[in-house]
């Protein structure tokens, strides 16, 4: 990524003292002095609002001084500009949350050599990507440190901040339409082959589903920490915890436009990832992955999964929502959304399977946090569960609805649905 070209700053009347805010998809507004809104807060308002719809890059401009600092979200870093042509480019690693508003409350009170205090200032990207690394490492090396179950203390930070994320919210039915789209508007086919369905985009993610709902999705990104392409043992570890039918969907995959194949230690070809997500359960990271999180001292944004999750979070997934938080032309945007399949009826379900399913599901039921999931007989073992755990797999089974495996922490007679719409309808019926 060529940092310094990422934000187009916008040329200003020389003479006056006001900024101008912009960003790396055109958007740009002005702040003058007057302004009953602070120029600090009005900045990271204009941050705020653009970052929900997956803008990565900002900047604000004070041209009188010819000066810029631009927040780089997507590697996590700060850039410093001064003079003609960006004369003076200097990079920092960012710390922590508040660092943003920091750097930008001193930018804003005393411009470009305020800053001095608040380095390392680097003097290109190679050294950025250096500093970062090092300080990923000091990172893993205290939390190693901090004692004997900080260990297991991180991976349930690690799972119960994937619990929160955007991919772990999306039903896999939208999640599946989505990535259809974009995979058409990134002008290639979602190829099928023996029942598994392919989907990729850019070079960074991908996804294979079954007929039956089960799935991989694989992030890729060259600059995390994370990626050890180069690696086939570590790379391989990555996937480690990750079923073995969808493991076979990443190893000696068809060569890709949109996927790396490289060498696997056993023989054959292994998908290259920073980020590995099941679909055998709930949605989960793969056990390696939370492992290789622990050692680095990185974290989720370190995989990938916000190149995905950009486009999963518009509310509104629409040709114009699209072609704004990607990469894409309105016309090549607009191609793509016209190529996806029309959403087909959906047929009804018996009504007396659907009403048996339900009184069980209000006997024994609940939707998980995300309404993803059907959660039947809770805490129950097989044998508590009895005879009514039989006619519920009868009734999924009857219904063509998708079971998935349960959470490794569930009990043993515990069943999870995904949710179905057409369940939806009766259920409040039945709460």
């Amino acid at each position: 990524m060529h940092l310094t070209g990422s934000v187009r700053l916008l040329c200003l009347v020389v003479g006056t003292r006001q900024l101008t805010f912009s960003d790396d998809k055109g958007d740009e507004q002005e702040w003058l002095p007057g302004d009953p809104r602070s120029a600090v807060d009005a900045f990271l308002e204009f941050v705020a609002e653009r970052r929900e719809a997956g803008t990565t890059s900002f900047a604000i401009e004070d041209e009188e001084n010819d000066e810029a600092l631009l927040l780089l979200f997507e590697v996590r870093a700060v850039c410093r500009v001064k003079g003609p042509q960006h004369a003076r480019t200097e990079y920092r690693v960012v710390t922590g949350r508040g660092d943003h508003r920091a750097q930008v409350d001193t930018f804003v009170r005393g411009g470009f050599a305020a800053l001095d205090p608040h380095g390392p200032w680097l003097p290109d990207v190679d050294s950025l990507l250096r500093a970062r690394s090092a300080q990923l490492h000091e990172k893993a090396a205290r939390r190693a440190d901090s004692g004997s179950d900080a260990p297991e203390r991180r991976r349930k930070e690690l799972r119960s901040e994937f619990d929160t994320s955007v991919l772990r919210r999306t039903h896999p039915r939208e999640l599946r339409r989505r990535l259809e789209v974009l995979t058409l508007v990134d002008g290639r086919e979602p190829a099928t082959v023996a029942g598994v369905t392919h989907y990729g985009f850019g070079d960074a993610v991908n996804a294979w589903f079954t007929a039956g709902g089960r799935g991989l999705v694989v992030t890729f990104d060259r600059t995390s920490a994370l990626d050890c392409s180069d690696d086939a043992a570590a790379q391989a570890a990555l996937y480690d915890g990750v079923p073995a039918d969808l493991l076979a969907l990443v190893r000696n995959a068809p060569e890709s436009s949109t996927a790396l194949n490289v060498p696997h230690p056993d023989g054959g070809t292994l998908v290259a990832a920073t980020g590995i997500f099941t679909f055998a359960g709930p949605c989960a990271m793969a056990d390696g992955l939370v492992s290789r999180l622990q050692e680095t001292g990185t974290g989720i944004e370190d995989t990938g999964l916000d190149r995905l999750e950009n486009f999963l979070a518009l509310k509104d997934f629409t040709p114009a929502a699209v072609a704004q938080a990607g990469p894409w032309s309105a016309e090549d945007v607009a191609r793509g959304f016209a190529a996806s399949a029309p959403e087909q009826a959906v047929p009804a379900l018996d009504k007396e399977a659907v009403d048996r399913f339900c009184e069980i599901w209000a006997d024994s039921g609940y939707n998980d946090r995300w309404d993803v999931h059907y959660v039947l007989f809770d805490s129950y073992t097989v044998e508590e569960a009895g005879e009514r755990r039989d006619d519920l797999l009868e009734l999924v089974g009857t219904l063509g609805l998708d079971r998935v495996d349960a959470p490794p922490e569930a009990t043993t007679g515990e069943v999870w649905v995904r949710t179905d719409p057409r369940i939806d309808a009766e259920l409040g019926n039945w709460a």
